[in-house]
């Protein structure tokens, strides 16, 4: 076992050096305490922030802990959830999410299936925990498989998306939004945010971001006629009050793919992940017609894909190949220039992800990339 775990630990640190200068260092971190579905972001500080479930499939728990700037460790677990095992595992499209704001509150999105609450909780600045949970969607509650995103801004915004409507009849569903004005005290009613007719593929996840400019993005999958999976995306820039929608790619499926996306910011604008037809795909959110891809041709479905731009504009996607609803797959990552360009930087972990999980990435603030498994 320790020859396995020094061949292991050898081949992370060939990984992690086999970069070209400027590049960014990658570093590998395992969720703590046999966690899975990571998520996790690095603050204005340095520090990292991460939450992760630990329990069986309908009853679990979050836990949330830090790194900070130039720890190596992470800080002992708070549990997140107030109301014990009122968390879901079903696989990776359910995972929590979490945004942390600019004065160092941590607000965090989670849902049960059965029976249906979404769940938020915040953090603040100096408190011990999390306040008490509260269920903020009543309304627009029917037909859901996944779990909410949540983006905040600079001025005390706070927004909460999910889609939802018919499971049977998906290209009637929608997505929906509530919103606060006071960091997280109170939120508004429930209310549409995607202005055309596309429906709402009931079994993928969606995610919401604001970006350095106050503009609030939403990307999902649509179900039109139920066979039109295109990855569509909806922008505000008027704090949430109105919407555009764009088609980024088409996918022709007649059947829910279970798929995840992801938004992440840096240099140049943020930047859009998704998945067709069993491949990966990245593009920058302002030339969403330059569509970026890993080199060669998938071996397996390609899964999952995780995103992050550190400060130099580089950019590093991680993904999972070979999962399933109950495996997590291998976990692999390539690094592109800031204009898109593939370099030799690419690597796969040796051994497999824990089953129902998900591979996250973030980039600190010294350029290093950060890949939690």
């Amino acid at each position: 076992m320790k020859a396995r775990l020094l061949i292991v630990t050898m081949l992370l640190l060939a990984a992690s050096l086999a970069m070209a200068e400027g590049e960014g260092e990658v570093e590998f971190l395992r969720v703590p305490d046999g966690g899975i579905q990571p998520q996790a972001v690095a603050d204005g500080q340095g520090n990292l922030h991460l939450i992760y479930y630990r329990g069986g499939r309908q009853h679990g728990n979050l836990f949330y802990v830090t790194r900070p700037a130039g720890a190596t460790a992470w800080s002992q677990p708070i549990q997140v959830n107030s109301r014990g095992g009122s968390a879901n595992r079903n696989e990776a499209i359910s995972r929590a999410q979490l945004a942390v704001a600019g004065d160092g509150a941590v607000h965090v999105v989670w849902f049960n299936m059965r029976p249906v609450n979404y769940w938020y909780t915040r953090k603040l600045p100096g408190a011990p925990g999390f306040a008490r949970q509260k269920n903020l969607v009543t309304r627009y509650n029917k037909g859901v498989e996944t779990g909410p995103s949540i983006a905040v801004d600079g001025q005390g915004g706070v927004f909460v998306l999910w889609h939802a409507g018919n499971m049977a009849n998906e290209e009637s569903r929608a997505v929906y939004m509530t919103r606060s004005s006071d960091g997280g005290e109170t939120f508004g009613g429930e209310q549409r945010v995607n202005p055309d007719d596309t429906g709402a593929c009931a079994c993928c996840g969606l995610k919401a971001m604001v970006d350095g400019q106050g503009a609030l993005y939403v990307s999902y999958r649509a179900a039109g006629e139920s066979v039109h999976r295109d990855m569509v995306l909806l922008k505000s820039t008027d704090g949430a009050r109105s919407f555009v929608s764009a088609t980024v790619h088409e996918w022709m499926l007649r059947a829910c793919p279970v798929s995840t996306t992801t938004i992440a910011a840096g240099p140049g604008g943020p930047a859009l992940a998704w998945e067709t037809q069993g491949q990966v795909y990245f593009a920058r959110i302002s030339a969403l017609d330059k569509v970026i891809t890993v080199p060669g041709d998938a071996d397996v479905r390609r899964k999952n894909p995780a995103l992050a731009i550190n400060p130099a504009g580089t950019i590093l996607l991680a993904w999972a190949e070979g999962s399933g609803f109950r495996s997590g797959g291998q976990l692999l990552w390539q690094i592109f220039t800031a204009g898109g360009e593939a370099t030799e930087a690419r690597g796969r972990l040796p051994e497999s992800m824990p089953d129902y999980s998900s591979p996250e990435v973030v980039a600190t603030r010294e350029g290093r990339f950060v890949i939690i498994y």
